[in-house]
């Protein structure tokens, strides 16, 4: 038992050490005896653990959006919090989100992406969420779903994925509390106006007879 946490406990630093190495360099700069280094064990131990570099990257992002699955069904119910919830969530992440960045701009293999049923699975229980809000009255019936979560992602990730924006029109880092501060006034501005932009949506719909019984405007169920 000893010997299998202390083999537990070597993964989870080697898994660690990984994040930090492809976040700053990606999967094809990151080396394996920077990460062993980095979590202070042998490139031979990181190999027994994991077998291959890009067997330790899966495991990564394969983490990474079984965490983002979960953290769907904790979703708030209105668009405002859902707005702010994405963006907290994205801000405690930013390894991650330097991880897709690097990702992205890699195009040697389009075709082989990394966690490719995971990122299915949780792109799919998005879409059904979202479409279910929009069935409940939540989000105008108008809406392309798919745009809107788009836009929610990017509303979020998007001053955190390019820092050097921010400081030319803000003048502050994205890692600044002063920056997340005014982004979240402003998400929650934002999450405001969409939830009431559904709710008059809705009352135009009820003046044509097309009322949604016992759903609140705005929430996202």
């Amino acid at each position: 038992m000893a010997q299998q946490r202390d083999l537990e406990r070597t993964r989870e630093k080697i898994l660690a050490a990984a994040t930090v190495e492809f976040a700053a360099h990606g999967f094809a700069g990151a080396r394996v005896d920077a990460i062993a280094r980095r979590a202070r064990v042998n490139k031979q131990m990181l190999y027994y653990c994991f077998g291959a570099k890009r067997e330790l990257y899966h495991e990564i992002l394969r983490r990474k959006f079984a965490e983002r699955t979960a953290f769907l069904d904790s979703l708030p119910a209105t668009v405002e919090e859902a707005l702010l919830h994405i963006f907290d969530k994205s801000t405690d992440d930013l390894d991650f989100v330097r991880m897709l960045e690097w990702e992205a701009l890699d195009s040697s293999s389009p075709t082989k992406t990394v966690a490719a049923e995971e990122r299915r699975a949780l792109f799919s229980k998005a879409m059904k969420k979202f479409g279910a809000a929009q069935r409940a009255g939540a989000i105008a019936a108008d809406v392309d779903v798919r745009h809107l979560f788009i836009s929610f992602i990017a509303c979020a990730v998007f001053p955190l994925a390019f820092p050097q924006m921010m400081r030319l029109v803000t003048g502050l880092e994205p890692s600044d509390p002063r920056f997340r501060r005014s982004r979240r006034e402003f998400l929650s501005w934002l999450g405001r106006k969409l939830g009431s932009a559904t709710g008059h949506a809705d009352r135009r719909a009820s003046a044509n007879g097309n009322r949604r019984i016992g759903h609140q405007a705005g929430e996202l169920r």
